[in-house]
């Protein structure tokens, strides 16, 4: 696997660069400290697998360094934004322009390793404080509160139907993360982890935790949650 890894902070790419090379078997980072580098690198007849961009590096120019990244690799490649300050605007434009992924720089390890298998799987990741976020604004739906009624969602499922509990679980199904470390991460037992995704895939009327993250993500975008 090839990862074209471009940050201007060299202890981060170092720090990632071992991470990639730790949970990744035959994995080749190259590295570039600012955007104009990063497009030397890459190459049609030597494609990367993974591209990883700082949002707020040298030449990203808000992201217009994405859309450039974007239409030199072409959409088969995934591009993922990194940052270590973010806020719900960032991800949703950053989605809008193309990207697979926003993953925060505060990401350790494993939830790291399942964040990049995540994307290359062809699904989307975010930062489960944004889909927490998400999840909670639909389940107020008292008179006069902010969340849309459960109604509006048709047959993409019922948000605002999940208790708080099953939020949490799906924020942290969205990180890519199995049910031990989901468990582990709430302090419950495995087999109670199993019983809120089924609870979860029942209520938003699919099957696997593939299309419950992807349901999630397509009504944020629809939204304008994201």
């Amino acid at each position: 696997m090839r990862i074209l890894l471009a940050d201007d902070h060299d202890l981060v790419r170092e720090a990632l660069s071992l991470l990639f090379q730790q949970y990744f078997d035959a994995c080749e980072v190259v590295e570039a400290g600012a955007l104009e580098p990063a497009l030397e690198r890459i190459d049609p007849e030597n494609p990367f697998d993974l591209i990883l961009l700082d949002l707020r590096m040298p030449g990203m120019n808000g992201l217009e360094g994405l859309k450039l990244t974007i239409e030199k690799v072409g959409a088969d490649v995934p591009v993922v934004l990194l940052s270590g300050a973010y806020n719900g605007e960032d991800v949703r434009h950053a989605i809008e322009n193309g990207a697979h992924g926003f993953i925060p720089k505060t990401l350790r390890g494993e939830a790291l390793a399942n964040a990049i298998r995540l994307v290359l799987a062809g699904e989307k990741y975010l930062p489960s404080s944004i889909l927490t976020n998400f999840a909670e604004g639909f389940g107020n739906n008292s008179e006069g509160g902010s969340g849309r009624h459960a109604g509006q969602f048709g047959s993409d499922g019922d948000f605002a139907s999940l208790t708080p509990r099953e939020r949490e679980v799906l924020a942290l199904l969205s990180e890519g993360r199995p049910n031990k470390d989901i468990a582990r991460h709430l302090d419950l037992r495995e087999i109670t982890v199993k019983y809120h995704l089924k609870n979860v895939y029942r209520k938003l009327h699919v099957s696997n935790r593939a299309q419950a993250v992807k349901i999630a993500l397509e009504d944020m975008a629809r939204s304008g949650s994201l």
